[in-house]
């Protein structure tokens, strides 16, 4: 007798479950930024929220700094759940002391910044993105790429070449030291 090795189609059954979709982190951002006190944001919708996703991330570090509070809502005939940041009193009283560019009091922006701020006194090069997570305490590499971004965007930092090596200097420092 000799056997097929071959998949019946007919009976082969395939099944992707349900997907967590994310909003952009720099999106998320915006519009938490512009949200006033109390008001909610949705962030993901899914069935459960990933620690490393750089969306969550972000609002688990605004939660951790007291900036919101995280909430979640039954979605779609119970199947999955819609995320919500819901903005602080203390997030909008925040926004109002950086008149002179983006707050990063309390944020992982201010860790990282620390981190380089002590890289640039040595006049070390700039370690790989992993290492600069594990010295921020960044969940991802992910993570401090784009939380590098937004101090080099704020104006805290400019990363530059010399030859294989990067390194960064700082522009300025933190409001408030």
């Amino acid at each position: 007798m000799i056997m097929s090795s071959r998949l019946n189609q007919g009976n082969a059954h395939y099944r992707i479950g349900p997907l967590t979709t994310y909003v952009d982190a720099r999106e998320l951002e915006r519009k938490f930024e512009r949200a006033v006190a109390g008001e909610r944001v949705t962030y993901a919708i899914g069935p459960a929220v990933s620690l490393n996703a750089a969306t969550a991330a972000l609002a688990r570090s605004w939660h951790d700094a007291g900036l919101c509070l995280l909430l979640r809502e039954r979605e779609g005939g119970g199947r999955g759940f819609r995320y919500f940041v819901q903005k602080r009193e203390l997030a909008v009283a925040g926004a109002d002391d950086a008149a002179d560019g983006p707050a990063i009091r309390g944020r992982p922006e201010e860790k990282l910044l620390h981190v380089l701020e002590d890289m640039a006194e040595r006049g070390g090069a700039l370690p790989s993105l992993d290492m600069l997570a594990d010295l921020a305490g960044l969940p991802t590499r992910n993570s401090a790429d784009y939380r590098l971004r937004l101090l080099i965007d704020g104006g805290f930092v400019r990363v530059r070449r010399d030859g294989p090596n990067r390194f960064v200097d700082i522009l300025r420092q933190e409001a408030g030291q």
